[in-house]
Parts: structure tokens; sequence; C-alpha cells
């Protein structure tokens, strides 16, 4: 049975949605991103600079999203979710790499810089993160201008481009960054009204709650780093 390496607010929760949308059977091992589980050795033999998602399947152990979502998808997946190959599929690809490549990229200095602790550096420069919204922001107009009034990212159905784009862009509409880009707004209306989808985000919701409301163990994430035995 395939193994997730889950924790919640990462990126993992892009793994879980495909796995409930395709009702796929699955082993959930369940790490804190935020303290010392993530460096747990044992997980550090799977992935090893304690990131999510990871997966194993057999003595097969990837670690990054894309790869994961397309192995899924084309070992397991029965043709669901794959569109038709040649135009369709090089804009699922495009899309696939737009959210990590332009979009995320960026966000990753917002969050960086200018949430609270401990999902923030050890040394934070807010001005830095603010830039990297204003960027983020830019960069998502490629997509409202490309996202049709109905349907997902590519097509009618689901598509690995969706699976990728869901983790940043429902992140980001917490703080209302799209309130000018509409389309967004809609097409995340559309992906995260989804019964799997809702199933799979429970415990992110669960865990920003509690990271709101207690006090950290670690004034950052990155300083849980210096506590690694060399």
């Amino acid at each position: 049975m395939l193994t997730l390496y889950h924790s919640p607010t990462t990126r993992s929760f892009r793994i879980k949605w495909l796995l409930e949308e395709l009702a796929l059977p699955y082993q959930q091992k369940v790490y804190d991103f935020y303290n010392m589980e993530r460096h747990d050795p044992e997980y550090r033999k799977i992935n090893p600079v304690g990131s999510f998602p990871s997966i194993k399947d057999g003595d097969l152990i990837l670690t990054e999203s894309g790869a994961i979502i397309n192995y899924i998808l084309r070992t397991y997946g029965g043709g669901r979710f794959q569109p038709k190959q040649g135009r369709e599929q090089a804009l699922v690809d495009e899309w696939m790499f737009w959210s990590e490549g332009l979009f995320a990229v960026h966000q990753r200095y917002y969050w960086d810089h200018s949430t609270k602790p401990p999902a923030c550096v050890i040394n934070p420069i807010p001005s830095v993160g603010e830039e990297g919204k204003r960027q983020a922001i830019k960069y998502a107009g490629l997509l409202e201008r490309a996202l049709g009034d109905s349907g997902f990212a590519v097509g009618s159905d689901l598509t690995a481009a969706d699976f990728m784009l869901c983790f940043p862009l429902y992140l980001a509409n917490f703080g209302d960054w799209f309130k000018q880009l509409p389309k967004i707004k809609a097409y995340i209306g559309r992906f995260s009204s989804r019964p799997a989808f809702q199933k799979a985000l429970t415990d992110t919701h669960e865990r920003l709650q509690t990271l709101m409301k207690e006090k950290p163990e670690f004034p950052s994430f990155r300083s849980t780093e210096a506590l690694i035995p060399a």
C-alpha cells in the first residue's frame, strides 16, 4: 500500500486531495512541520531535508509534489484526471510548473518574512515579504487571463494542474490576495467545494487555528534545524 508522509499546512495536502479524489487506499504518517517531528531520524531516511510531501510505494520514494501527482495518476488513476496528449497536456504541464516556478516561489518570501512565528524565518524582513506578495499577485494575472468562467485549470475536469495549483492559491485566498482577480476566486471556490478537498483539508484548518491561538514552541521552523545532530 502506498504511504503518504504528511504534515498539515504543507504541500502534502495536494497529495491527500488527489488520493481522496481517486478513493485510493493509502497509509498516512503524520508529522508536525513546526517542531522537531520532521527531523525524526526515521523520516530523514525517507526525506533527508525533512520537507513534505513524501510518498513510499514499494521501494520507490518520491519527495516532489509534481512528480508524486504524475506518478499516482499514471500508476493508479485509471485514466481519471489525465488530459489528451498534445495541447491539453502541454497546458497542464505549464500550470504545474507555473505553480511552483512563478507563483509559489514569491509567495514563499511572503510566508517567510510576513507571517507569525513559527511559520516565519528566524530574522524576518517584512518588506521582503510584502514584495513577494506583490510579485505573486502580479504573476497571478497570467492565470486570471487563462481561466474560463467554469471548469478547472485545463478543461472541464480536474487534472494534475489543479492538484498543484490548489496549495498556493487556496492559502493565498485566506489573505484575500485575489480580490481583483474574480476568475481565480471563482476557480478556488469550484475546487475547494469538492467533498474530497474538504476531507483532505480538515487537519490543515485545525492546525492553522492552533498556530493562531497558541504560543509556538519554537520562534521559527528554521530554528529547529540548528538542533539536528551533525
